[in-house]
């Protein structure tokens, strides 16, 4: 049945025409919807009054549960959120770089709460002083023997950089030990020693993220993860994109700081700015935009360079818990131990872009049953070979840090002169501290 609207009049020739619309309510209609209305309104107000009170109630209990625990007696010991990375087994070492506790402990690392200021900026590595470390007589017979090995199997020496260690008579020697070579990722040490520092001090927040990164570039060698560590590190970040002349000067102050992080305490012309290629998360082969702006002449590009007496340098003030700070080192020491078993390395998956860290590296050629501590960091790459490693023997009579170069293809062909450098090292080393 139709709704009946009420009629509207109009005129025509002076005759009324009555028009029926269909566009109205009737009045108890119209009332009744306005009631339906408001009553709904008033329903949901209800409703929402309800929840509210709900909500306030319960902060009100979450505010009183946090008051008891706050009147509570606090454990400062450990701060999850600010726990170093653990290693699978991490070894302890004191100020005098003697591996001493159970090996089979894990340490968990926990870095001082620290006030962030404006001076934490401008950061300078902690060991200012290189260690005092006397020449060695002896040890420039295992030097000599180590040239001589090269020269016979027709390795250019020139190319060749070694520095020898001895930290129990804390003597050195070395070959072509100043001179900048190219450190591959060797270089991830160095990154992984400023990146401690500005946890420590309060500029970068360690956190999952960071601690992912930094295991997956000590571990693995993993160049995406090196990228990023290295983008917290100096504020920048890789791009394709070529900057403007004042946006690259601007760019490449803020990722030099990493070198001058070290050089202000007597690392001398280090250059650990440059990343390592290819970062696939980036879909990046070779330097691109600013990372390949900031070396400069393509003809002869500006590319990382450390020595080998600096690489030793780092792994003794490492090994001897004074990198940073004793909590740190002695974390950063577990990044780097490696486990020479066969049965153990060999299972490793192969780095699809870089390499196993012991196969035809120092530790392939150590034996498991002399050696009781091995930690190192290795290098690779079509045109050199790299490592610096810190040996202690079981009996703990011997402890050293051995860090060669080989700066030419030749060295990166070669999967037998590391593993044989290394032996010959040991064997040396050893007989050297038998009595």
């Amino acid at each position: 049945m139709a709704i009946k609207y009420p009629q509207k009049y109009s005129t025509s020739n002076g005759r009324i025409i009555r028009k029926t619309r269909k566009s109205q309510l009737s009045h108890w209609q119209f009332y009744s919807l306005i009631i339906l209305v408001i009553l709904s309104i008033l329903s949901l107000f209800s409703i929402s009054s309800f929840f509210l009170k709900k909500a306030i109630y319960e902060k009100t209990q979450v505010e009183n549960s946090s008051q008891v625990a706050d009147s509570q007696p606090v454990d400062n010991s450990v701060n999850n959120s600010e726990k170093l990375p653990e290693n699978n087994n991490p070894k302890t070492i004191n100020q005098t770089a003697d591996v001493t506790g159970n090996p089979e402990i894990k340490v968990v690392q926990v870095p001082p709460p620290v006030t962030v200021t404006a001076n934490n900026l401008a950061q300078v590595y902690n060991v200012t002083n290189p260690p005092q470390l006397n020449k060695s007589k002896q040890l420039d017979v295992i030097i000599n023997k180590l040239i001589t090995y090269a020269k016979k199997h027709k390795l250019p020496t020139e190319k060749l950089s070694i520095t020898l260690i001895d930290l129990q008579n804390h003597t050195i020697s070395g070959h072509r030990q100043g001179q900048p070579r190219y450190p591959a990722s060797v270089v991830k040490m160095f990154w992984m020693v400023a990146l401690n520092a500005q946890i420590k001090a309060g500029i970068i927040p360690f956190n999952g993220e960071v601690n992912a990164d930094l295991n997956k570039m000590m571990l693995k060698s993993d160049n995406n993860a090196g990228s990023r560590i290295l983008d917290r590190i100096t504020g920048t970040k890789s791009s394709s994109k070529k900057l403007s002349n004042t946006e690259l000067q601007a760019w490449k102050k803020r990722r030099e700081k990493i070198n001058t992080f070290f050089e202000q305490a007597n690392y001398k012309n280090i250059n650990i700015s440059q990343k390592t290629f290819p970062i696939t998360d980036l879909d990046i082969t070779s330097p691109v935009g600013p990372d390949l702006q900031i070396r400069g002449d393509r003809k002869n590009p500006q590319r990382n360079k450390i020595t080998t007496y600096q690489t030793a340098r780092l792994m003794y003030e490492i090994v001897s818990s004074q990198a940073v700070a004793p909590e740190y080192g002695e974390s950063m020491l577990g990044l780097l131990t490696r486990d020479i078993r066969p049965e153990v390395w060999q299972k490793i998956p192969p780095n699809p872009i870089d390499f196993n860290p012991i196969e035809s590296f120092f530790g392939q050629s150590l034996s498991p049953d002399k050696v009781g501590f091995f930690a190192s960091k290795a290098g690779w790459t079509s045109f050199s070979r790299q490592e610096v490693a810190f040996v202690v023997t079981k009996d703990r009579k011997t402890r050293y840090i051995l860090s060669i170069f080989g700066d030419h293809p030749a060295y990166a062909k070669s999967k037998k002169i590391f593993p044989d450098m290394s032996r010959l090292v040991f064997n040396q080393m050893t007989t050297l501290h038998q009595n």
